[in-house]
């Protein structure tokens, strides 16, 4: 039987979990992907370009469709019917049979690991991820409105919030009290500063559109790495003699560790090791210099990154329930 050339729509079905191989598949044109349901959730196992085959796991043993496959772009492809491809292998080496046999039964094997770890991984970006990009909306939400910001009769820069939390109700659908906690981690972790005006009301002071951005982007990372790398949270004073000495009039661009070390003992009023410099290295808190005993850092980064991170500590303590928590 010759080869058959089929014309594809975006979306159309080529075959699904279940039906009986007919053959093998060779991608033309366009973009295919092979996917699997379960637990009611569809899941992307591959997207096959030109020259890819498709099909090829269930040819040799004859069973069932062990996944589905549908156009993702518009696409051809060229039907290989099985008594064809089956005519040809017969004619192959008895090693190359049994080496292709081998390769797509492991082919089989790696798709059915690969199905549980995309689900398994879903399932965490549910429970894990959701707080974070919840996070991250609103954040983003804020730093895009508090560019609209206003000055009180004071000459303080700020940004009433009144009506701002029940207009995101609707936009991140929560409900107003999960978005309060969420507001209260941002003041805990002094991303914000909220007090009330005798005029505005409520209202956030001294507004820092900027920051409220990238704290987005930060706490969008957060979701993929579930705060991996963050300084631990013994080091926050340290943190935070690292950003007064920087703000000294005689701080210099560079130093040496044993200036490091005294410095930073009588600032901070701990004994500083040289271990924990080298700690503070790995941590990111201090740059070496390659091939000298120097050291810098940037009260500015550490400033931020202190904020970041205790913020989303905060973030993360708000209880699993309230994720659920969604607006009438």
């Amino acid at each position: 039987m010759k080869p058959v050339m089929l014309m594809l729509k975006p979306g159309e079905i080529l075959f699904e979990e279940g039906d009986a191989c007919n053959g093998v598949f060779i991608v033309r044109q366009g973009d295919l992907e092979v996917f699997r349901e379960k637990d009611g959730s569809v899941v992307v196992l591959a997207t096959m370009h030109p020259g890819d085959v498709l099909g090829t796991t269930s040819i040799f043993s004859r069973e069932s469709r062990t996944a589905s496959a549908r156009a993702h772009t518009a696409a051809q492809v060229v039907h290989v019917s099985v008594d064809t491809v089956e005519g040809s292998f017969k004619n192959l080496p008895l090693w190359v049979q049994a080496v292709l046999k081998d390769s797509v039964a492991r082919l089989k094997s790696s798709n059915d690991h690969l199905l549980e770890a995309k689900i398994i991984e879903r399932k965490l970006q549910q429970k894990l991820g959701t707080r974070y990009h919840f996070a991250a909306q609103f954040s983003a939400f804020l730093g895009y409105a508090i560019r609209a910001g206003l000055v009180n009769d004071e000459g303080i820069e700020l940004f009433p919030l009144k009506g701002v939390v029940e207009r995101c109700e609707s936009i991140l659908q929560r409900r107003s009290d999960y978005l309060e906690k969420l507001l209260d981690a941002f003041v805990k972790g002094s991303l914000i500063k909220i007090q009330p005006d005798k005029k505005w009301g409520r209202s956030i002071y001294s507004p820092n559109a900027s920051l409220m951005e990238d704290f987005g982007n930060f706490v969008l990372q957060c979701a993929k790495t579930e705060g991996a790398g963050f300084v631990p949270t013994k080091y926050q004073l340290l943190m935070l003699a690292f950003v007064r000495l920087a703000k000294k009039a005689d701080f210099k661009d560079y130093y040496s560790k044993a200036e490091l070390i005294e410095m930073l003992s009588k600032e901070s009023g701990k004994a500083i090791t040289s271990e924990l410099v080298d700690e503070f290295v790995k941590l990111r808190l201090l740059a070496s210099v390659s091939g000298a005993d120097k050291f810098s850092w940037s009260a500015a980064q550490i400033q931020k990154r202190l904020i970041f991170e205790s913020t989303v500590r905060f973030v993360k303590d708000i209880r699993e329930e309230e994720l659920d928590n969604k607006a009438a």
